[in-house]
């Protein structure tokens, strides 16, 4: 580990090479957490308030105290904070987990929560589309529960390690995953879309994919370029391999096309307007 690291606890920077954790901590002993990955971008967390929404409603899910969270603002100051303390002065990887505080088996003593902020830094151009897509496959070994508590980022992460697992295995960049109606959902870290027939479709958070962030971004530009877009339970193989384009996103890369599932190959045309829309709203945000 970077000697010359620093992580924030509770407000506090820390090196990251010191324990700041205790053996009774709820996240290590029960998965009793939950977080968020941002991509920091000339000195702004982008899209913070989505970020902030999602763990408030997360939290509330749990029964956490969400009233034990530091502000929008003051996470933000230290963010910013965390990112200079660490001398990245580009793009940065910002990780804000949030659990439990100590104490108690399965039923807490307390529901206040403590939080961790970590900040790497990141050598990708902001959400720039690569030449080279996706070489995707479907992990269905053990499928994913249709539960609101999925909805959100939590330490209960088995299965897309065992998913992160078979990608490695197969030797290609990301697994699609199901859900217990054999339903395909999301990607490893991200959601996911298609296009057909100039349709965008993606599957419903009721069908048990993450909430995502940059999934809310990516669907509210379709829909202000006029292209349509549809909210499914879900999709099959067959319907992937049917499908004229396919690409996957999240908060930290942006939109991702898919250049082959199996031993279908598609393009990329629709995607790159997409990604053209998506830059231009960056670009806007950051200039409001």
């Amino acid at each position: 580990m970077d000697i010359n690291k620093y992580i924030i606890l509770n407000g506090k920077i820390s090196p990251a090479s010191q324990p700041v954790l205790t053996i009774e901590n709820r996240s290590f002993r029960f998965g009793d957490s939950i977080f968020e990955t941002i991509r920091y971008h000339k000195g702004v967390p982008l899209y913070f308030d989505d970020h902030y929404s999602r763990l408030l409603r997360g939290m509330t899910t749990l029964k956490m105290n969400v009233h034990s969270l530091p502000s929008v603002v003051k996470l933000k100051e230290q963010i910013t904070s965390l990112t200079i303390k660490n001398s990245i002065f580009n793009d940065a990887r910002i990780r804000l987990t949030i659990f439990r505080s100590d104490g108690g088996l399965y039923t807490p003593v307390s529901n206040d929560v403590s939080f961790t902020i970590e900040a790497s830094s990141i050598k990708n151009k902001i959400f720039v589309p690569e030449k080279k897509g996706l070489l995707i496959d479907i992990y269905n070994q053990y499928k994913k529960s249709i539960s609101p508590l999925y909805s959100f980022k939590n330490a209960n992460s088995l299965l897309n390690v065992l998913a992160g697992i078979h990608k490695k295995e197969l030797q290609i960049d990301d697994c699609l995953i199901v859900n217990e109606n054999n339903h395909i959902i999301e990607g490893l870290s991200s959601n996911l879309f298609w296009i057909k027939d100039k349709i965008v479709y993606t599957p419903l958070v009721s069908a048990g994919c993450v909430d995502g962030i940059m999934r809310k971004q990516i669907m509210n530009a379709i829909k202000l370029s006029g292209m349509g877009v549809q909210e499914v339970t879900g999709t099959s193989v067959d319907e992937l391999l049917d499908a004229d384009e396919i690409f996957l996103t999240n908060a930290m890369q942006g939109v991702r096309w898919v250049m082959g599932l199996r031993n279908k190959r598609f393009y990329n045309l629709t995607t790159k307007k997409i990604m053209k829309l998506l830059i231009e709203n960056l670009r806007l945000l950051l200039e409001d």
